[in-house]
């Protein structure tokens, strides 16, 4: 098997995984679902485009994404995003400790995480070197770009939500979470050529109606 994993001293890597289907399998397969918190000891080399993993083990078991459907609705539609905008080979701390802390949030939170996609892309744009000053140069942005929807977006209304912390109660309707979200894909796509679209933004607007 092929496993593509965002590690805090490589960036992106990719590694060959033999046997993981065999009952005798050292790694097991559900140590390579999407999202998973590894500990790697790793044979990585410069230069080389795939590597092999030594040892992996999970650091931080995720007690309700893999259980709770709009949970891992969210947290699969923000790893397909991820496959797509995560491209550097090379250390980043700060954006690994973001993605870490965020993920561990979703999986303990008790309820309030309606809006934590919308409150994570705000926030991962800054660590891709694109983030807009204010929710109001976001639109400016999306007007440029001639984006349909750009006239329902209620920029107060987008701005506090990006600024309030992850699981703050905030009164929103499914329709302007909608139209905030859409503008920020857009946003992505206007920003990172290859984005394209995403297979699973219809189960999350499924899931969280």
């Amino acid at each position: 098997m092929l496993v593509t994993i965002y590690t805090a001293e490589f960036g992106i890597a990719s590694y060959i995984e033999n046997g993981v289907r065999s009952a005798k399998a050292k790694h097991k397969m559900a140590l390579f679902q999407p999202l998973t918190l590894l500990e790697l000891e790793v044979f990585h080399k410069p230069g080389r485009g795939l590597h092999r993993i030594s040892e992996a083990k999970c650091y931080f078991p995720y007690r309700q994404i893999p259980f709770d459907v709009g949970k891992s609705s969210i947290a699969l539609f923000l790893s397909e995003i991820l496959g797509k905008v995560l491209k550097e080979e090379e250390a980043n701390f700060p954006l690994y400790d973001f993605l870490e802390e965020s993920f561990q949030f979703l999986d303990g939170a008790q309820g309030n995480y309606e809006n934590f996609h919308i409150q994570f892309l705000w926030n991962l744009a800054s660590f891709l070197g694109f983030a807009p000053g204010s929710t109001v140069e976001l639109i400016d942005q999306l007007k440029q770009s001639q984006f349909s929807g750009v006239n329902v977006i209620d920029a107060k209304l987008l701005s506090d939500l990006v600024m309030a912390n992850y699981g703050e109660s905030f009164l929103i309707s499914r329709a302007q979470r909608k139209e905030c979200l859409s503008g920020l894909l857009y946003f992505y796509r206007l920003h990172i050529e290859s984005f394209g679209e995403l297979r699973s933004w219809e189960i999350l607007q499924e899931v969280m109606a």
